[in-house]
């Protein structure tokens, strides 16, 4: 059985860092500008290794990515109403609206990064200190990614000597055919959610919520993406409230029957938005193809959007001295053979 193994691989005439992880059951790669998971090989129902995410075929493209490929989105992820947050001004760049962390935020900064190795794990730590963002700080973010047996956890620390506030997500897109060879229409998607958040027009919350009883999908079942967008025609961007989030229960469990790839997901957040990419279509090149509708699920765990201006529903502020922790955990298996037997 071979060691687990990480290497750290300098991009030639770029800045970028490649951080491979590699153990028996998985191999991460991760990059230093965004903190970014930028592939996950896993097996399939035969044995074969193939990447789970959206990934840019070339990584120069990850430079000018405007759509978080597996980015850390931060410090404030989502939507923030007239980009303000008491008598701070934060830029305007969804409209009039503040949109993941603005044009400067952590999604678009090298991090530094510390790779390590214990008897259990491997794993490499990404520390920024963001004065760039133009949020108030500076803010001390650190992400950890562990790999231990079939399982990634990402481990979020921030602290900031100001008072700030801060949301971060991971925006990975999901795809669990391998290297993308089939849409995730026949994905099969369950989520144990109590409600979502009620968006308006410009895909802020209003602060309502609809409950699982009055949603046309009994999310807390399986369902494929296709039954889905059956009943959200324009796709899923929605904020799922989830159902007592805690760092070992799973919250969202994803499935592709053809290949025998299934996806467990525990977080303490709150809550998750899912984006079935439904819509997007784009010239870059993702697995040989161009990027196109239903070809991934971004999946981001986070507390709730906006939350500065819906107090009744919590809030996102960071006081000095404290630090804020957040764990999710992505747990990946093979479909048990009875249910793989029924695609055959």
């Amino acid at each position: 059985m071979p060691e687990p193994s990480i290497s750290v691989t300098p991009i030639p005439n770029t800045e970028l860092k490649k951080i491979t992880l590699k153990n028996d059951e998985l191999t991460v790669v991760l990059l230093n500008y965004g903190a970014r998971l930028h592939q996950i090989f896993a097996s399939d129902n035969k044995g074969h290794l193939e990447n789970v995410l959206l990934s840019y075929d070339e990584l120069s493209d990850v430079l000018t990515d405007e759509s978080f490929f597996g980015a850390t989105v931060g410090p404030v992820a989502g939507r923030i109403r007239n980009a303000t947050w008491g008598n701070h001004q934060l830029e305007k760049n969804a409209g009039n609206h503040h949109i993941h962390g603005g044009t400067n935020g952590w999604s678009f900064q090298y991090w530094d990064v510390e790779v390590f190795k214990n008897p259990q794990s491997i794993g490499v730590v990404f520390y920024l200190q963001d004065t760039f963002s133009d949020y108030p700080g500076p803010i001390t973010a650190t992400i950890t990614y562990q790999l231990t047996a079939n399982s990634l956890e990402m481990i979020t620390k921030t602290n900031s000597p100001v008072e700030t506030i801060c949301n971060p997500t991971n925006h990975a897109y999901f795809n669990l055919s391998g290297n993308g060879k089939r849409d995730i229409d026949t994905h099969e998607l369950a989520v144990q959610a109590e409600s979502l958040l009620v968006l308006d027009e410009d895909k802020l919350p209003t602060g309502e919520q609809i409950t699982q009883a009055d949603l046309p999908i009994n999310f807390k079942k399986p369902h494929t993406i296709e039954e889905i967008l059956n009943a959200y025609p324009e796709g899923l961007d929605d904020v799922f409230v989830l159902t007592t989030p805690k760092r070992s229960k799973k919250v969202l469990c994803l499935s592709e029957k053809q290949s025998g790839r299934q996806l467990s997901i525990a977080t303490t957040n709150r809550s998750v938005v899912l984006f079935s990419t439904t819509g997007f279509e784009a010239d870059f090149m993702i697995n040989g193809k161009h990027m196109h509708s239903n070809y991934g699920l971004a999946i981001e765990p986070q507390e709730f959007p906006d939350l500065v201006h819906l107090p009744e529903l919590g809030s996102i502020a960071l006081y000095p001295g404290q630090e804020k922790v957040n764990h999710t955990t992505y747990q990946f298996t093979i479909l048990p053979n009875e249910q793989i037997a029924n695609t055959q």
